[in-house]
């Protein structure tokens, strides 16, 4: 993953743990994979919203 793509990560996460919110690790996962080009924003968003639906 790139530095830019890394600090934006950890920046994200320090948000939302300020918040009272925390990232699973499949969230955090299917994050890193959008970011890195894996998969496309219409993918992300649908195993976002697949997750989601489990939970």
């Amino acid at each position: 993953m790139k530095k830019i793509s890394e600090k934006a990560m950890r920046n994200a996460k320090a948000s939302l743990a300020i918040s009272g919110f925390y990232i699973t690790p499949e969230a955090e996962k299917l994050v890193r994979e959008n970011l890195e080009g894996k998969i496309t924003d219409k993918e992300f968003m649908e195993k976002l919203s697949e997750l989601v639906e489990r939970s």
